[in-house]
């Protein structure tokens, strides 16, 4: 058994530690750090753990062998290297930092220091979406031409919610809502090398952020991809992929449809294939456990960690600059 401490016990803090409590024999959450202790007194009480503000306490814990951190953006960097630094594992929410130069830093940390390090995108353990990276990757849709993504929902909480600031989500929604399907984009096709976007504020109000971003961007292997987010609107969640012998989609968190190509003419049948209700957060976090513990080794690699924060780190770029940005 993993025993770790959260770091943050806001909503999404909370929902990670419920998704294993009492339900995996992988990993425990023992000690909860927030920034406003009382306001999670509550909560750790239900739980039966301790809570308070010192994450340097934390650190030096010898009970506790992981770090979940659920803390806002800017401050992941600096909070990995300090937990790598005490020896402890590491688990950081997505995005697992704001620049690329931040992300090289903090992994090698984690590599000087010999402890896992993973990041909590959470739909690469949806079945459907499984099943589509099984099939591309088994060569069923032919060569992978292109692949596409909407994620869109409707974005919400008070003004001063530190997710609703330029600072911690400098690309708008893609921040902490799209980069789940970029990271389900270089998954399935690969790094991605060229990014163009166009990212604006047409919906949003009652806070500084952009609510509408557009991307075109090409992979390594030559495919192209398009996504694009909104952070207003009705919820949807879909990623596309398109080969020479037809195209597999993961529509929603539950459905796969697929069409395979016929040998010539406009036909093609669309099959549908529907999973049962998943829990992405346990599968990701007991990937982490198992990881620690020698088992198989978590399914983002430490490469693909970095593609995702430079091509977010290029949206915001690209948007501003109004051009192509490369990614070396």
């Amino acid at each position: 058994m993993l025993d770790a401490a959260i770091v943050g016990l806001g909503r999404w803090g909370e929902a990670l530690v419920n998704s294993v409590h009492g339900k995996s024999n992988k990993i425990r959450f023992v000690r909860a750090v927030t920034r406003t202790p009382a306001k999670a007194k509550d909560f750790a009480a239900k739980i039966g753990i301790p809570v308070d503000a010192d994450y340097d306490a934390a650190l030096k814990d010898p009970k506790i062998r992981a770090i979940v951190l659920a803390t806002p953006h800017t401050q992941h960097a600096d909070q990995i290297i300090a937990a790598a630094k005490a020896g402890k594992h590491v688990f950081v929410e997505k995005p697992f930092t704001l620049t690329r130069a931040s992300a090289e830093q903090a992994i090698a940390a984690c590599e000087k220091a010999k402890v896992a390090i993973a990041v909590g995108l959470n739909r690469r353990f949806l079945p459907p979406l499984l099943e589509l990276k099984r099939m591309a990757s088994a060569g069923e849709l032919g060569p992978l031409l292109h692949v596409e993504g909407i994620f869109a929902v409707n974005m919400g909480g008070p003004a001063d919610a530190w997710r609703n600031s330029r600072a911690e989500s400098p690309a708008g929604g893609m921040t902490s809502l799209g980069i789940h399907a970029l990271d389900l984009m270089i998954g399935i096709a690969g790094p991605i090398t060229e990014v163009t976007a166009l990212t604006q504020q047409r919906a949003i109000t009652s806070w500084d952020i952009d609510d509408t971003t557009v991307m075109l961007f090409r992979h390594k292997s030559g495919a192209t991809g398009y996504l694009c987010c909104l952070a207003q609107g009705g919820r949807l969640i879909m990623l596309r992929a398109f080969g020479q012998k037809g195209w597999a989609e993961m529509h929603g968190e539950s459905q796969l449809v697929r069409c395979m190509a016929q040998a010539t003419g406009m036909g093609g049948e669309e099959k549908k294939t529907d999973y049962p209700a998943f829990d992405s957060l346990n599968a990701e976090l007991e990937a982490f456990a198992a990881a620690v513990e020698g088992g198989p080794a978590y399914p983002i690699t430490p490469a693909e960690i970095v593609n995702g924060v430079a091509v977010l780190e290029a949206i915001e770029r690209s948007s501003r600059e109004k051009r192509t940005i490369t990614i070396p």
